[in-house]
Parts: structure tokens; sequence; C-alpha cells
């Protein structure tokens, strides 16, 4: 989170009320002053406003104007943990107005903070060769400047050809880069909505992004899912992408959408089945009530938020159906000897059909039709498009054996060793008519979601037809790949084995307070090299990013110690849920000996450790219980635990919740006696 006094916001002055803003206007507002949110104020008083989200949603409307938020969510000055509390609970909510008592805007909460400078070391990403236009930030911001000319760097290091790129040049580049890159989450944001949703000139998801998610999405999501997928298909599981790449057939069918929707008048990123479209689109099953039952199905499509892996929330009705995050497959057999399972976003989870005309359930017929003794399962969901990490916890999550198969359909594709299928060459084939598609190969009606399945079919029946060995099912299970896809990424320039004593000490530091940094001190001493596992999973007030970012600046001056993320596998919501929700529930130590046993057992062996430290824990019963745990379980694998006195400020424990508590108050002085400057810097993070 940061904050952004008023002089540096994107404000518009009204002469009148205005509930209405033509996108036109809007467009000449965010060019000039590019922002994730436009404040509207009329008589000196914040009078409402309009968040790129809005515009987003007046886009898929097809509504040439954006309604303003008059009742938008506030705070007052120093009201600094509500912002925080206000950001973890509501996930839709990105930036927060600061108001005075008199209802003036004094600046504003961001949720985005782009830290990357002030934690990890920067590190290219992507593929070399490759190619980005990186775009000059916003003149108004110093600092961002300098963090711009450290991501050039970064990526030239790493192959990749850049091109600097002013914001008025951007439309140039918009076809020829292949990313457009920004140091910024608000700027990144705006030119997104306004060249994707106002001005329709991009129809790529993603092709905007920050430079941290360039980095994650290239170096690590994708990455980690080929290693994942590799190594399942070594373990006997069938593996098929399924990618509608730049074929020629892709590139004429891109070229006759973009006609349709030109002289229809419409908006080609709506998401949404024009009404104009309708009868061609439903082909045969067409009827006006029909048509507006499918067309909204994607009013429905919902995650559940307390699903890790991103799954779909559970939901019952005529076209539509959904229990335990997997969507209904018409005719799954009772009885079966292997599982096709499919992952993916849209055309996966069937976002333009009933239950009954997915490609899902097309292929459950054809196997059933030539007696195959195989299920069809489908894991799609909406967060798998642009997340690559959640639509790989969500396959780590899937119960795989040896002989069954994963069908995927994601962003990603060119995974070394998995075959592909071209949906644009299955189009080809059949001479698929644009009339059929909405906007691309992805989003289409039930006609092609039965090509789609018959071509898959083909695909897969070689291996269907192969007798089954019959022998012992292996279940692949997430931990067995920890070494390659945790291991090898964060500790590859590290060798460890030739040490005596290597230590480690898992911490969330939500905030961090000089109670971390005396455990860190202690346990430095005792040890000749020290790994914090900063947990990963962002559950917390405070973000990963920023709780990151705080002990690396934390313990910088501090020699022989490496700070790195706990990943999936050390206290996550897989791992120990219990954690986050402090309950203490018949399944708590269960879950914490899982924890703690695969940390034993998977991840200290690698690193030679063989020292854990903790702080005592006197009040938290949850981690209380989690220390106990380890004194029996560790020492088994020749791991002792050191339980650190905690530290005490006044005759009090230093604590996270006690600085949350000062933070509150708004009590700075209190705080700087309970935190670093290093953690004052990142709380306190303002643009200039």
């Amino acid at each position: 989170m940061q904050y952004t006094a008023k002089d540096q916001l994107t404000i518009v002055e009204l002469d009148k009320e205005e509930r209405y803003i033509p996108m036109a206007r809007l467009a000449e507002v965010i060019s000039l002053s590019p922002s994730n949110t436009i404040y509207f104020r009329k008589d000196g008083k914040l009078y409402g406003i309009i968040s790129m989200g809005d515009i987003k949603r007046a886009s898929h409307s097809g509504l040439g104007f954006v309604d303003v938020n008059v009742d938008f969510t506030y705070v007052l000055l120093g009201e600094y943990m509500k912002a925080r509390y206000l950001f973890h609970t509501k996930k839709n909510i990105n930036a927060i107005p600061v108001l005075d008592t008199d209802g003036n805007l004094v600046g504003e909460y961001s949720r985005w903070s782009d830290l990357l400078q002030n934690g990890e070391n920067l590190r290219g990403g992507g593929e070399a060769d490759s190619y980005v236009a990186m775009v000059f930030p916003n003149h108004s911001f110093q600092k961002k400047k300098l963090v711009y000319q450290a991501f050039c760097k970064c990526l030239a290091a790493s192959g990749i050809e850049i091109e600097e790129v002013r914001q008025e040049e951007i439309i140039k580049y918009i076809k020829k880069a292949g990313k457009i890159l920004f140091t910024d989450k608000e700027e990144c944001s705006a030119y997104d909505t306004l060249y994707r949703f106002i001005l329709h000139e991009c129809y790529q998801g993603g092709k905007f992004q920050t430079y941290s998610e360039f980095l994650r999405d290239t170096k690590k999501g994708t990455k980690l899912l080929e290693i994942y997928l590799r190594h399942i298909q070594e373990k006997g599981v069938f593996v098929l992408n399924m990618v509608a790449g730049d074929s020629r057939c892709h590139s004429m069918l891109e070229k006759e959408i973009d006609s349709r929707f030109f002289a229809a008048g419409l908006n080609r990123n709506s998401y949404k089945i024009p009404k104009e479209f309708y009868r061609d689109f439903f082909d045969e099953l067409y009827s006006e009530s029909y048509a507006e039952s499918i067309a909204s199905l994607n009013e429905k499509v919902a995650v559940d938020t307390s699903s890790p892996c991103g799954k779909l929330k559970d939901c019952s009705g005529k076209y539509y159906n959904v229990k335990d995050g997997e969507r209904h497959t018409v005719g799954q057999p009772e009885t079966y000897k292997r599982t096709i399972y499919f992952v993916g976003a849209c055309l996966i989870y069937g976002l333009y059909s009933e239950d009954k005309n997915t490609i899902e359930s097309f292929l459950q017929k054809r196997l059933n039709n030539a007696q195959y003794s195989v299920r069809v399962v489908n894991c799609g969901s909406v967060s798998y498009w642009v997340n690559i990490e959640m639509a790989l916890a969500r396959i780590m999550d899937i119960p795989l054996k040896k002989e069954d198969m994963l069908v995927l359909c994601t962003n990603a594709e060119g995974f070394q060793g998995i075959p592909e299928l071209d949906l644009a060459d299955v189009l080809e084939k059949n001479q698929v008519s644009v009339k059929w598609l909405l906007d691309g190969a992805t989003h289409c009606n039930h006609k092609v979601n039965n090509l789609y399945a018959d071509a898959i079919f083909d695909t897969l029946q070689p291996i269907l037809s192969e007798k089954l060995d019959g022998g012992q099912e292996f279940v692949v299970k997430a931990t067995d790949v920890i070494k390659h896809i945790y291991i090898d990424q964060y500790f590859a320039d590290n060798n460890f084995s030739g040490m005596e004593k290597v230590g480690a000490i898992v911490m969330n530091c939500n905030p961090f307070t000089y109670g971390h940094r005396y455990l860190t001190e202690q346990a430095l001493g005792k040890v000749d090299f020290l790994i914090i596992f900063v947990v990963e999973e962002d559950r917390s007030v405070f973000s990963f990013e920023e709780r990151f970012a705080m002990v690396s600046a934390g313990v910088a001056d501090l020699r022989n110690i490496k700070v790195v993320p706990s990943g999936p596998f050390i206290l996550s919501q897989t791992t120990f849920p219990e954690y986050f929700i402090k309950t203490a529930d018949e399944d708590l130590v269960r879950n914490v000996e899982n924890d703690i046993t695969i940390f034993a057992e998977k991840i200290a062996p690698h690193l030679h450790i063989n020292y854990r430290f903790v702080g005592e824990e006197p009040e938290d019963a949850v981690t209380g219980e989690y220390n106990r745990a380890m004194k029996r379980i560790l020492p088994k694998y020749g791991i002792e635990l050191v339980e650190i006195p905690r530290k005490k400020q006044g005759g009090d424990y230093i604590s996270a919740s006690l600085v949350r508590e000062c933070l509150e108050r708004n009590s700075r002085k209190a705080l700087e006696k309970l935190v670093p400057k290093t953690t004052m810097d990142i709380l306190f993070l303002n643009n200039e």
C-alpha cells in the first residue's frame, strides 16, 4: 500500500453535477494523466470517482459512457489501518480516497506499491530473443524513472530486445511488441483500459503488464508449470496442451472477426454475445429465451474466494451446475479405469455453453459410445487464463494417477516435450465460420466445442486403445516435485553441503518488527548460514510483496543470510490452513504435522538444514501447537529446534499485533520503538 498526495492524483473539476461521463472524455483524461482512478471534484469537495474497473464494466455492457460513483468508500486522514483492512477484505478495491473532516480530498491510498526495487534484487525475466516495449513513466514521478532504468538494464541482460517508448507512442507498438511493459501498476491499468476497452486498439488480455508481472508470469509461473507437466508425464500421465497459436488461419480469423464487429458497430471486448449475433451463434439451438439464458451464463460464473486453487463457486441451475469446484460433465460413468482432467479458462469450463454442450460433455459422449472406461472431469475456472500460478496450483491439487490424462488450455504454450493441439488448425480443417466464434478460437459456440472434442478424442485414441498395465497405481503428489519447482528455483546458486550448521526461520512478518530482527540475529550467531522463509500465502493484512520487502530490507546489513519466499509447501493454505484463520479445530494437529513433515523430509535435506529457530509463543494457541509439534517431529530428522525468548519493549513482548494496534491509534512515536526504519519506510511508502 502506498500514499499519493492530491497534487499527483488524476482530478477532474466539475462546474455542475454530472452522473454520466462519455468514454471519449475519459480517454482524453487518461491520456493526459494515466491512473487507475479518476477523481471528480465539485466546489472543492470530492463529488465522485471512476475506476478503470468501472470503465471496463461499462465497455462490457456496450455503453458509451460511465456512471460516476458518488457512493464511494473513503477513509479520513490518519485512518491508516482502516485502509489496510479495506484492501485486505475487499479485493475489488484498488484505491481509496483520503478525505479531511470537511470532505476535501487530500490524497489516496493505493493497493499497489510496486516494491520490487525495495526488496528482491532485480532479475531479468522472459525468454531471450523476445521483444517488448518498455514505456517511460509519467514525468511527475522522478523515483519511477530510476526504477525504469534499472528494469531496462535487467531485461537487456536477459537477451530481450527492448524498445523504449514514450506514452504517446504506445499505439504504434501494440501489434508490434510481444508485451507493453510499465514500471507502475497505476499507469499499466490506465493504458490497458484506454486501448482495450475505450479505443479498442488491443484485444489481448495480458498485453499490458508491469515489469514485476512480466517477471512472475514468464520466469516463475510458466516455467514451473512446464517443469511440473514434464514431471507428471514421466510418472505416466499423458499431457495435452491446447493452444490458439499465430498460424495463418488464426490471423485470417482475427481479421474476419474484426471486420464483423466493426460492420455491426460493436465492441469486440465485451466478453458477452451481442444480441445481433444470437441467431448465427446458437444456430439450430436458437430461440430468443435460450439465447438470453446462455448469453447470461457469464454472470453466474464465480470463483470461490476461499479456494487457494481458484476453483469455481458451487451452484445449481437449468444450464449451469458446479459441485466441489467442478462443472458438471454429462454422462460420467459410475465406474471407470482412468480419468481425463481438463484445466483452463473460458473454453474449458464452457462459458458460452450449457452443461451438455461443453467440450468435456461432448468428449464423454464419444468415449462412452466407443466403450472406453474413462471419466472426464471439468476443472476449469475463470482464474486460469491470466494466472498461470493458480492454474499450476489447481493441477497440483488434482489426485492424478498413472495412466490418467491431463488436457489444459492456458495463455502459455511451447512447453518442451508436451504435445500440443492447435485450435486454429481444427477451425481451418473444418472450415468453421466466424459466426460460430465470438472474438477468437477460445470463445466459441457448442458446434465448435464438439469439433474440439472430436479432435481431442482423435489425439487421445491411440493412447486410450493401449492396454492398461494393471500394475499398482501411482498417485502423483505435489511434494514429489519440491526440488524441481522450488529448491532449484531459489537455491540453484547455493551449495550448503560444506557447511556444518545451516539454520532456518519461517516468518510471516505482518509486519517485520524489532522482534523479528532480534530472532534473526540470535539465530545467525549459532549457525554458519541462515535461510529465512517468508510466508508467501497472501492471507495477511500486509501483502506478501510488502512483507518480503520488509524482511529483505530489515536484514540487508547481515552476512551469510538468504531471504526466500516459502512457496506452496511451507505454512501455506494447502499444508496448514489453520495458521491463517487461527482456529484450533479438529484438523489442527494433523495439518501441523503434515506441514512440518514436508519441511523435514522434502526441503531440509536438500539444503542441509539442521537447525530451525522459533520465537517463544506465550499467547497464540495455534502457533504454540505448531512449536510443540516441531519439538516432537524435527529431531527424528536430525533437525534441532531452537526456541529463542521473545524480545520485550517497555515490559511488553514485541509482536506484529502490537504494531498493528499502534497503527490503528496512529501512534508514530510508539511505532518507532517497535519496528526498524526499513519497515517504517515501507509502511509509509509515498509517491512524491
